[in-house]
C-alpha cells in the first residue's frame, strides 16, 4: 500500500465524521407532550377568540401572552394573557386571564384595517412589548413598543428597503412582512424576519426553490435598525392534490436561545396534503450582513439547520394545524418546554391549537 493512503483515508474519515457532525440536530429531540384546543367561535364579552399569530412567555409572572391577528374587524386588535397548566402530561387547562386592546400613540383602539397584528414579544425588564404589523392601510409594516396595557409608545423607523413603493417595484410582498420577532439574550437587540422575500430581492417560495427572506436587527437602546440578513426558506414541499389548489411556504415565527442563536419556524400548507412545519435554528452573529449598495441576491443566507419538524400525523396522529407561534415556556420535570400555537383565521375548518414539547437541557 502506498504511505499516502493510510493518511488520505483517514482525512477522508475525518471531513465525514465532520459532515455528519454539522447535519446533525442543533438541539435535542423533542418530546410530544400533549395539545389543548380551542374550539373557533368562542366569545368573551362579545370578542371571538382566536387568529392567534404570536405568543410569547414571561417567567416571572408565569403567563403566556398571545397576540391576534384580528385587523379591529370583529374586535379592536389585542392581545390576551394566558394562563396554561403544563405537565409531563400535557397542557391541563388553559384560563384567558385577561384580554388587552392595542392602542395608537394617542391611546385609541387602531380603526378597522390599519392594523395587521403578527408577532409578539415580551421585554421582561424594561415592562414592554413588542409586536409587529404585516401592513396598515397603505400596506406599509411596521414594528411597536407598547406597555404592558397595549398602548403604542413608538413606532420604530425601517429601512426604505422593506417600504413598499407605488411602482410595485420595491418592498414587502402584500401579507407577507414581519412574522417574526425575537429578542437577543441580553435584551439589546430585537431580530424581525419577514415570511418571503422583498420584492426586490426576488419571488415567493414555490415548488421550485425557496424565498430570500429577510432578518433586521434593531438596536433597542437606540430604536435604529441595523444590520439585515438573508435568511432562505424552503421550497414549498408538496404540490396539492388537484391542479391549481392553493399551496404556500414561508417563515411563520422565530424565537431566541439563550446563546444568542435563533430557532424559526417555517409553516408550509398545501391543499389536499395539509400543514408541514419545520424548526431551523441559524446564528446571525456567524452570518454575512447586507452591505449599503449590496444586492441581497449577492450575499449568501444565514446557515440553518434543521432542529425537527411536524408533517400530518407525526407523533402519534397529532393533527397540526396552522402554525405561527413558538415561545419557550418553563421547565418541566428538569426539561425544557416550547409551546406551539394555530392561527385558526376565525375558520369554522381549522382550530386554536396549543401544543406542548420538552426537550433536555443538554451539557
Amino acid at each position: 500500500m502506498h504511505p499516502l493512503v493510510p493518511i488520505l483515508a483517514g482525512l477522508l474519515a475525518a471531513a465525514s465524521a465532520a459532515d455528519a457532525r454539522a447535519d446533525e440536530a442543533p438541539l435535542p429531540a423533542p418530546t410530544y407532550r400533549g395539545e389543548f384546543v380551542v374550539p373557533t367561535g368562542l366569545k368573551l364579552s362579545g370578542s371571538e377568540f382566536g387568529g392567534i399569530s404570536g405568543l410569547d412567555y414571561d417567567p416571572e409572572s408565569e403567563t403566556f401572552y398571545a397576540i391576534s391577528d384580528d385587523r379591529s374587524e370583529r374586535a379592536p386588535a389585542r392581545f390576551y394573557a394566558l394562563k396554561l397548566a403544563l405537565s409531563e402530561k400535557g397542557i391541563g387547562t388553559l384560563d384567558i386571564a385577561a384580554t388587552e386592546t392595542l392602542e395608537n400613540a394617542d391611546g385609541k383602539p387602531f380603526a378597522a384595517g390599519a392594523i395587521d397584528p403578527e408577532a409578539i414579544r415580551i421585554d421582561a425588564k424594561r415592562r414592554k412589548i413588542y409586536w409587529s404589523s404585516e401592513g396598515d392601510g397603505a400596506g406599509r409594516p411596521q414594528i411597536f413598543a407598547a406597555g404592558m396595557d397595549g398602548r403604542a409608545e413608538r413606532s420604530f423607523d425601517l429601512p426604505e428597503a422593506f417600504l413598499p413603493d407605488a411602482g410595485g417595484t420595491r418592498g414587502i410582498h402584500e401579507n407577507l412582512a414581519f412574522e417574526g420577532l425575537a429578542i437577543s439574550p441580553d435584551g439589546t437587540t430585537l431580530y424581525a424576519m419577514t415570511e418571503n422575500a422583498l420584492v426586490q430581492d426576488g419571488d415567493k417560495a414555490t415548488f421550485e426553490a425557496g424565498s430570500r427572506s429577510r432578518l433586521l436587527a434593531i438596536d433597542l437602546r437606540t430604536g435604529k435598525p441595523g444590520a439585515e440578513y438573508v435568511y432562505e426558506t424552503d421550497r414549498i414541499p408538496f404540490r396539492p392534490k388537484e391542479e391549481g389548489g392553493s399551496a404556500d411556504n414561508g417563515v411563520s415565527e422565530m424565537t431566541a436561545l439563550p446563546d444568542g442563536r435563533l430557532v424559526t419556524v417555517e409553516r408550509s400548507y398545501v391543499a389536499g396534503v395539509g400543514n408541514h412545519i419545520a424548526f431551523y435554528v441559524v446564528d446571525p452573529k456567524a452570518g454575512e450582513a447586507i452591505g449599503e449598495g449590496t444586492a441581497a441576491a449577492d450575499v449568501a443566507p444565514l446557515k440553518k439547520t434543521q432542529w425537527f419538524k411536524i408533517d400530518e400525523g407525526d407523533f402519534g396522529g397529532l393533527d397540526i394545524d396552522n402554525i405561527e407561534c413558538l415561545t419557550f415556556g418553563p421547565e418541566i420535570a428538569g426539561e425544557r418546554s416550547i409551546v406551539i400555537a394555530s392561527d385558526n383565521n376565525f375558520s369554522r375548518h381549522q382550530k386554536t391549537q396549543f401544543v406542548l414539547f420538552t426537550f433536555k437541557k443538554g451539557d
